[in-house]
């Protein structure tokens, strides 16, 4: 089987994810990673149920959101989000490098090679506002990544089942749950 990539980048979204360290690498503790953005780059809020993140500014200057409140990112300065809590960016001013740490690792890193795989080629859309789409290709993404990530907003124990059933419905249609050419199986 082919390795997965360590390097991910998606146009679309202004992201690119360089992997230091998966899951993989370090028993399930840590994910590790190198993560630029362009101007105009975004992340939609949402949260990661049981992980805790960690934004560690290398160069450029980064605006996060964090449970309603900015943060500003430069060089040196360090922001760590609990697990449970919405986090996300509008889009970006200028081109910006952050370390970013995960704990535990989970399978995000296979949620962000099936993310900015299906972003890049256009196959999901996440726009800053508005509903994301296609709603099926988005229910099998989130059901698949529970453990990892969730709507914000929403109770967990009301989207989890939501997804669950939306994501069988889209199996019925034809649609598959996994993206091995994202390398993410």
């Amino acid at each position: 089987m082919e390795a997965s990539p360590r390097d991910i980048a998606d146009p679309v979204g202004g992201q690119r994810w360089v992997f230091r360290r998966t899951g993989a690498d370090t028993n399930g503790e840590l994910l590790e990673a190198d993560f630029y953005v362009t101007p105009g780059g975004f992340v939609r809020e949402h949260v990661h149920p049981t992980q805790e993140e960690t934004f560690t500014g290398v160069s450029g200057t980064f605006v996060l959101d964090v449970d309603g409140q900015t943060r500003t990112i430069r060089p040196g300065d360090h922001v760590v989000i609990p697990p449970r809590t919405r986090h996300g960016f509008r889009a970006a001013s200028e081109d910006a490098h952050l370390l970013v740490q995960v704990r535990p690792a989970l399978r995000l890193d296979d949620y962000f090679r099936t993310f900015l795989g299906l972003s890049r080629d256009h196959r999901i859309r996440m726009p800053v506002k508005g509903l994301p789409g296609p709603l099926l290709e988005v229910a099998l993404l989130l059901d698949r990544f529970a453990p990892e990530i969730a709507a914000p907003r929403v109770p967990l124990w009301l989207q989890r089942p939501m997804w669950r059933v939306l994501a069988r419905g889209a199996r019925l249609f034809g649609r598959k749950p996994s993206y091995p050419e994202y390398g993410a199986p």
